[in-house]
């Protein structure tokens, strides 16, 4: 990774039900699949969309586009159960009255994923990793920066970065898109709430910057957005 920020992927046309499919692929399959060997939920990009972030049985296992890739053999994605199969678990339904996903579905319908599309999100999770590690850099030990990881629940990739005491930690992440937002977007979201006017952002406590936003202010406007939500997160009351 160079020092300079890169600049975010846009997304082909049906990017958004492409991330539907396998965002339920990571909650019910991939993630449990890791969870049940480690205990582990937790993703990380990958040049065909995603990856368990650690290895299962002596490897990771990679969404690549329309495949499932473990134990060395590559398989075609067709169903959710297949899948869960593949991996030698049953898909997690319980999942869906744990936290706040996606609905399951029919676990023996085909999922439609268009691999443009699913290399276009690894490569949108690539950035936002990239702009997290630079921002992470520039945060000192006493701010206790998490790893840069994607999250299966909200299917975004996110670092937490200062001081929980003081009142100054806030999360700093990427989202693919979601209900409240139609496109990718850059986020920050202090965990004291609305500690600044900058967070302004009506469907959550933060502020967010749109890849249309991003893209139309130039190939550092990632990092700047997050730099300057972590100055204005810095500056709250203790």
């Amino acid at each position: 990774m160079s020092s300079a920020s890169p600049d975010p992927p846009l997304p082909p046309d049906g990017f958004a039900g492409t991330v539907a499919e396998l965002h339920r692929l990571a909650v019910y399959v991939v993630s449990p699949a890791q969870r049940l060997r480690n205990g582990e939920i937790v993703l990380a990009p990958a040049p065909g969309g995603f990856r368990t972030y650690f290895e299962i049985d002596g490897g990771v296992v990679e969404v690549d586009g329309r495949d499932l890739v473990a134990g060395g053999e590559r398989r075609p994605i067709t169903t959710l159960r297949a899948a869960a199969h593949a991996l030698g678990i049953e898909p997690d339904v319980g999942q869906a009255e744990q936290f706040d996903v996606p609905d399951p579905g029919d676990l023996d319908a085909p999922l439609a994923i268009d691999p443009a599309a699913a290399r276009v999100l690894g490569s949108w999770y690539r950035y936002v990793v990239d702009v997290l590690e630079l921002l992470r850099l520039e945060a000192g030990p006493a701010d206790y920066p998490s790893p840069a990881w994607i999250w299966p629940e909200h299917f975004d990739a996110a670092s937490d970065i200062g001081q929980q005491a003081a009142g100054l930690r806030a999360t700093y992440g990427g989202s693919p898109g979601d209900r409240h937002h139609s496109e990718p977007y850059l986020y920050a979201s202090p965990w004291a709430g609305r500690v600044d006017p900058f967070f302004d952002d009506p469907a959550f406590r933060g502020a967010a910057r749109t890849l249309t936003q991003l893209k139309a202010a130039g190939p550092e406007a990632g990092l700047e957005f997050l730099r300057e939500a972590r100055g204005r997160a810095q500056g709250a009351p203790k």
